[in-house]
């Protein structure tokens, strides 16, 4: 004898619907100030510096004539005067005279020259 079995799969994927894709709606997202504690948090537990969770730029300058930029993705425009550096937060705009980069690496750059603004756009 042949029974008929019948497959519950589709009437459990109706009612799971509504209680698996809940909380995955564009209403609620993270907003960037709730993102920001998460990071502080997160931070303080791993006992880590924020700005290496969140990828921040890190700006070292000595004096007006070297400065130094860690985290930053690409060179946007670069000479005598300015130089524009892309990171992952903003842009960077160093504005000087005889501006030149002595050296860079993938995360890091030295700039010499006389520096007389860094503007964060």
């Amino acid at each position: 004898m042949k029974k008929n079995l019948k497959s519950s799969h589709e009437t459990f994927k109706k009612s799971a619907r509504k209680t698996l894709y809940q909380g995955l709606d564009q209403k609620n997202k993270i907003n960037p100030q709730k993102k920001a504690t998460y990071l502080e948090e997160l931070s303080n537990r791993l006992h880590l510096p924020a700005d290496i969770l969140a990828g921040a730029p890190i700006i070292t300058a000595t004096g007006r004539n070297e400065l130094c930029l860690e985290n930053y993705k690409g060179i946007i425009e670069y000479n005598g005067s300015i130089i524009k550096v892309q990171t992952k937060v903003c842009k960077i705009c160093i504005e000087g005279k005889e501006l030149n980069i002595l050296y860079f690496t993938e995360d890091e750059m030295r700039i010499t020259g006389y520096i007389q603004a860094i503007y964060y756009q």
